[in-house]
């Protein structure tokens, strides 16, 4: 299972220090182009991150597309990750499989069609890193190779969309885009939403800026859009801004409604009964009327329903999008809070923290190694226990001892461990959250006692506050 944290709580980076980088490339038949699309994201990708994978998403290809991204995973495993739909499901539920999937601290998704060029990546970091607190750097294609009966729809619509849900942007729908990473993990991705995407983010509160980029003409394949994503991108726009306006208090229009109805039933009775009127006509106003009269109860009702509907969703609980947090226990707590950046640069400023994996899990290993990587760690990987007291050396900083392994079991191997190199800290993983698992890890000398699944952020920090006990037991390895 995917291991990413809690996407309401921003992450900022130190300017000096490389993100890691995910790309997210939906695509449909794009077989020709995949090659030297994934050769030019990965100069950019070496020379601007310190770590970085790209996720392909084949929405139902019929060409052998599939068997190039085999080929690329083949040629470039470590950076090369890939999920088949059984049949094409449009572009948002691809996005949504990428966003859940994508483990870097800065998030790409461009098309694969080579419209975009990856060589405007330094840019959008750039621009993302420039001070103004941007979650969201979208592109805009000013000089577009697309025919005109494209382009001129898609103006029109770009600049109704700005209008009404108010996030003004040239080109809402540029598949060119990046974000920080708790954006998609926040991000509700369905239907046709990949097109709101700007205006789906404001909702909570995270703000959007756009640059130019050169668009380049198609050399393959077709386009796969028609004039009828101008109706179901129109209707898109009003159901973002009805969730924008009303989500949480949805009375307030069906209410205004009801009492238009109300307010236009009694008129048009009035009115129907003015002499002076012609017959045929006020007998259609007093036929109106009822039907107008009776149609507001009715938009009241709907409107107590939703608002029953929100309240029961609220009084569940109801994440906050909080960005910074401080939670001290005294007053002299307040005195040295250290924060997110602070701690990471004390860990990465020693030499290069080593890890051993113990886990016969293959999905939990390798995601797990995946994220360290990224975060810098030195990964080493054993199947079993016996394997993990070969591989123990005194330079390894952690170990994450997975409980329930074949053979020797994880409680048995921990004091073994703990012998055979005592600086090393031990963090105890187990697929079952009873209790005597972690009190049993504790007093076996465990560092601290972790259950799956594991959120990112939490193995992280978890390992992190490892690493430190460990370094404190080695005066060597001070700080610089």
């Amino acid at each position: 299972m995917p291991l990413f944290g809690d996407p309401h709580i921003l992450y900022l980076m130190p300017p000096i220090r490389k993100p890691t980088l995910s790309f997210i490339i939906p695509l449909m038949d794009e077989a020709l182009t995949l090659k030297e699309l994934h050769s030019r994201i990965a100069v950019q990708a070496n020379e601007h991150s310190r770590g970085w994978e790209v996720i392909y998403i084949d929405d139902g290809s019929k060409d052998n597309s599939w068997e190039v991204i085999q080929e690329l995973a083949k040629d470039d495993p470590e950076h090369v990750r890939a999920f088949k739909f059984r049949s094409n499901r449009t572009k948002a539920p691809a996005l949504a499989t990428g966003y859940k999937e994508a483990t870097g601290e800065i998030v790409f998704t461009l098309d694969a069609d080579l419209q975009d060029d990856p060589k405007e990546i330094p840019r959008f970091l750039e621009k993302l890193n420039e001070g103004e607190g941007w979650d969201i750097v979208s592109g805009y294609k000013e000089k577009r190779h697309d025919p005109w009966h494209k382009v001129l729809p898609s103006r029109i619509f770009n600049k109704m969309l700005s209008k009404v849900n108010g996030v003004h942007l040239h080109d809402h729908n540029c598949g060119f885009k990046c974000y920080r990473s708790e954006v998609v993990k926040d991000l509700p991705m369905y239907g046709e939403m990949h097109r709101m995407v700007p205006s789906l983010a404001s909702i909570e509160g995270y703000k959007t800026t756009e640059i130019v980029v050169e668009h380049h003409a198609r050399k393959h394949g077709v386009s796969k859009y028609g004039w009828e994503r101008i109706i179901r991108g129109f209707l898109d726009m009003w159901s973002v801004f009805f969730v924008k306006t009303y989500r949480e208090r949805p009375l307030h229009f069906f209410g205004t409604i009801a009492v238009f109805l109300g307010m236009l039933a009694g008129i048009l009775w009035l009115i129907g009964f003015i002499p002076i009127i012609p017959e045929a006509l006020r007998t259609a106003l007093l036929a109106a009327a009822p039907a107008a009269f009776f149609a507001a109860p009715v938009c009241l009702a709907v409107g107590f329903l939703a608002e029953l509907i929100g309240y029961r969703h609220y009084k569940e609980g109801t994440d906050v999008p909080i960005i910074e947090r401080i939670d001290v226990s005294d007053a002299a707590a307040m005195e040295k809070v250290i924060s997110l950046d602070e701690m990471k640069e004390n860990i990465t400023s020693g030499p290069v923290p080593k890890i051993l994996i113990a886990d016969d899990d293959p999905v939990t290993c390798g995601i797990s190694s995946r994220i360290l990587k990224i975060e810098g760690w030195d990964v080493s990987i054993a199947g079993t226990g016996e394997e993990a007291m070969a591989m123990i050396t005194p330079d390894v900083h952690v170990m994450l001892l997975d409980i329930y392994l074949p053979g020797l079991s994880g409680l048995e191997v921990l004091p073994k461990i703990k012998q055979l190199s005592p600086k090393t800290q031990v963090v105890v993983l187990s697929g079952s959250d009873k209790p005597k698992d972690g009190a049993g890890a504790i007093k076996a000398g465990g560092f601290d006692f972790l259950s799956k699944p594991v959120k990112r952020d939490e193995l992280v920090k978890v390992l992190n506050n490892a690493l430190m006990a460990s370094r404190a037991l080695r005066p060597e390895e001070k700080a610089v």
